[in-house]
């Protein structure tokens, strides 16, 4: 069940309440008058089926509750209610695939978005990748993936497009662009500190490294493994259930080239310079299509529930 917490003005706190007792996937709904102070109004809290739960604050929101007062939104791990329970069967769908799209926004504007933060982490990925690289090891260079944060500023602009928010997709594209410069920046510099060292070989033969041949070797492979890690991860998003794996699935695309394009730079290997370039450029593309073709789909059939809800609306 979502948790919620409205502050109502009392203009509008009669309407909010009996909005939530009208609705039958809405349970124990209960009200404090005058309880709030700064906005001042009155508190009103329920419990409400994941599957309505955006619907209902979208219902509060034209409301103008949003403008006048607060709505507050928490995932309860577990509700014994025989109400709750009842509100829970009368939603239509499942609630595994239910999508509370405010929170969403709100894990987007977290990790989507550009901070010191994540430029560092792009920079240790792309140095644990070109590590990866040079000694031509599978297991390390996942452990890049999985360290990389490239999905947040993916699913940024997938939202910003699909909301059409250009500072949000702006912003996305930008926290993308900085940090995989970061991360071939840093995978540049620790090889040349490597090789000046003695550490890494003095001459790189990329003709004789697996990794190395197939991050610069751009295919439709590429793109079909792109496309469906991209479209899996904003899914994922969607869902709440973001994880570890989801970040390997979309790195796997993107740390391991432009990591190869800092070593490759660093042994001036101009044409595995080309084909890692073109690997990224073609991987992130089919990245930000995919996931924002999955948001686009997912946020129509949000919208045509909601118009069947209010055809007048």
């Amino acid at each position: 069940m979502i948790h919620l917490r409205v502050i109502a003005p009392d203009t509008h706190s009669d309407d909010a309440v009996a909005l939530l007792v009208a609705s039958a996937s809405v349970a124990n709904v209960t009200v404090v008058r005058g309880a709030a102070v700064d906005p001042m109004g009155d508190i009103i809290t329920c419990d409400v089926a994941p599957e309505d739960a955006s619907y209902i604050v979208g219902d509060l929101r034209r409301m103008g509750i949003a403008e006048l007062g607060a709505i507050d939104i928490d995932a309860i791990d577990s509700s014994i209610s025989e109400s709750s329970s009842r509100a829970e069967a009368a939603a239509s769908g499942s609630s595994a695939d239910s999508v509370i799209w405010e929170n969403v926004s709100a894990r987007i504007d977290n990790e989507g978005l550009i901070s010191v933060g994540m430029v560092v982490l792009f920079a240790f990925a792309g140095v644990i990748a070109a590590v990866a690289i040079l000694i031509d090891s599978s297991p390390i260079v996942v452990g890049a993936m999985a360290l990389c944060p490239d999905f947040g500023p993916i699913a940024a602009f997938a939202v910003g497009v699909v909301r059409r928010d250009r500072k949000r997709a702006r912003g996305g594209l930008l926290a993308l662009l900085v940090g995989f410069a970061a991360g071939i920046l840093a995978a540049f510099v620790a090889v040349t500190l490597l090789t000046m060292t003695g550490v890494a070989p003095a001459v790189f033969n990329a003709q004789t490294n697996t990794l190395a041949q197939t991050i610069a070797a751009p295919n439709i492979y590429s793109v079909v493994v792109a496309a469906c890690a991209g479209a899996a991860g904003m899914l994922s998003v969607t869902l709440g259930k973001a994880g570890a794996l989801v970040g390997v699935a979309v790195s796997i695309t993107t740390i391991p080239a432009a990591a190869e394009i800092g070593l490759s730079l660093s042994y001036g290997d101009w044409s595995t310079v080309a084909g890692a370039a073109g690997q990224l450029g073609l991987n992130i593309g089919s990245l930000l299509i995919s996931a924002t073709l999955m948001l686009g789909f997912q946020r129509r059939r949000f919208h045509n529930r909601d118009h069947r809800r209010h055809p007048t609306g």
